[in-house]
């Protein structure tokens, strides 16, 4: 690629999507400043370096990349695994492989041309959209269910409470549990209510750390003395766009479950900072937007596995009081901001919540 003009350095430079240039020997030639920002390398280090050091065990491209080498073929959309060697980390690619000709003389292929794209978000996209789908369908029915339910409820109730008044006090007790009961069923059909209907935000510019200190003195008054606070904010970071009282109710939700997670107390670390390599892009908005990233960190008992791949289906609780809403609800406030929700877990070691938000738009 001697030959190469101004004008092409410019296009190659500029491109969004990944293009690496592989030799014949099966290493990295050239890459331009996309592939860099993708896998969290430096040019210098990606060039030289073999190509299955970026994309290991890769059976499918391995044997694709040698027929384009040796036969000059071209493959289309191949989906497979990038590897960031930084963090040891997986992310989805699309790689489009195709002969590197040199016209003037003819002859075999003197390289490959990978066109790699990152489908992250894609993935994130449709699952996101799959998922919503079905809290749709969930929506409507339990919008149904909760009507059906309530009217009944409230005749049970004041039933019990007529009763009560009527009858000797040797049965209090027992009319008692039936208003107690009716209470309880009727602040979860509240919740049920409240995760079904539509969600409409109060969009405003908001500090999210004056949001997490408002939660944190309000639990801090509520006891918790054997729990230590530590917060890390990174005090350069923008305002976010969002309804701050649907925030609040997330994090407000994320750290009483943190500290529920230590009854015998820990520490509980509040961290933010710009998340430099998760930027927000969406068919309403598609200028992509940077995001910043709220931790909430936990030392309690953790969570095992086969809770935690359903952390965020509606009515699964780990709580013998839970109603099963509280983190998709969490979930949907944040999708409903264009943001994510991740966690991670260990049992006995504890858990990590992480949500990522958009900045304000410039």
């Amino acid at each position: 690629m001697d030959g190469d003009t101004p004008h092409f350095e410019q296009i190659f430079s500029s491109l969004i999507d990944g293009v690496m240039l592989v030799s014949p020997e099966g290493t990295i030639e050239r890459a331009n400043p996309a592939v860099e920002e993708m896998f969290h390398a430096s040019l210098e280090s990606l060039t030289n370096q073999p190509w299955t050091e970026f994309f290991p065990e890769q059976p499918e491209m391995d044997m694709k990349i040698r027929h384009t080498l040796t036969r000059g073929t071209s493959f289309r959309d191949l989906r497979c695994q990038g590897f960031r060697k930084a963090s040891r980390s997986s992310f989805p690619v699309s790689v489009t492989v195709s002969p590197y000709m040199n016209m003037n003389t003819g002859g075999p292929p003197e390289g490959a041309v990978l066109h790699v794209r990152d489908m992250s978000l894609f993935k994130e996209l449709e699952e996101s959209s799959k998922r919503m789908d079905g809290l749709s369908h969930l929506g409507v029915l339990s919008l149904g269910m909760a009507h059906e339910i309530k009217n009944p409820l409230v005749a049970i109730s004041g039933s019990a409470q007529l009763l009560r008044k009527r009858l000797p006090d040797q049965h209090h007790k027992f009319l008692d549990v039936v208003i107690k009961e009716s209470e309880r069923i009727n602040r979860m059909l509240e919740r049920m209510l409240t995760f079904a209907r539509p969600t409409r935000l109060e969009i405003k510019l908001l500090n999210i750390h004056q949001i997490l200190e408002e939660i944190l003195l309000l639990e801090k008054k509520n006891g918790h003395k054997n729990v230590r606070f530590v917060q890390n904010y990174d005090p350069s970071l923008p305002q976010v766009e969002g309804d701050e009282d649907q925030l609040k109710q997330v994090f407000l939700n994320l750290v009483r479950n943190a500290l529920e997670a230590m009854p015998d107390g820990g520490t509980l670390e509040l961290m933010t900072r710009i998340h430099s390599h998760y930027t927000v892009k969406t068919e309403a908005n598609p200028n992509s937007r940077q995001a910043i990233l709220v931790e909430i960190r936990d030392t309690g008992i953790g969570i095992e596995e086969e809770d935690l791949n359903h952390m965020f289906t509606p009515f699964h609780t780990t709580k013998s009081k839970g109603s099963g809403l509280g983190l998709p609800l969490s979930l949907k406030i944040v999708e409903n901001h264009q943001g994510k929700i991740q966690v991670q877990s260990k049992v006995g070691q504890g858990t990590r919540f992480q949500v990522f938000l958009p900045v304000e738009q410039g």
